[in-house]
């Protein structure tokens, strides 16, 4: 199995450009193409961040688009980024999307 083989296998059946698969990989500094190896954890961790970042564009992309009544239909993508949140933790990487300004108090608004 292939490093891009066992990175699709986290998304089963979404459909992602294959550019994407390749830029999140090389990102991680992997060979799309080389010998995935599940016994090496830097190779197994640098799977499951491009599953990350895999994660966050297809979040960021359209699920379908219909041209009839123009239609855009989007993924779930609460659910996506607290899998992609789980992933982050597991391997102690800060998610750079997680810090977000809160009101905490009314006085707080300007």
């Amino acid at each position: 199995m292939t490093n891009r083989e066992a990175l699709l296998s986290g998304i089963n059946d979404i459909p992602v450009k294959d550019i994407s698969v390749t830029k999140v990989l090389l990102d991680q500094d992997l060979n799309p193409d080389g010998e995935y190896q599940p016994k090496d954890i830097d190779n197994r961790r640098g799977v499951d961040l491009a599953l990350a970042a895999l994660i966050l564009v297809i979040s960021l992309s359209n699920k379908s688009i219909k041209e009839l009544d123009f239609q855009i239909t989007q993924h779930d993508i609460d659910q996506l980024l607290i899998l992609r949140n789980g992933i982050l933790r597991k391997w102690n990487v800060d998610d750079e999307m997680e810090e977000s300004a809160t009101i905490t108090d009314i006085s707080d608004l300007w």
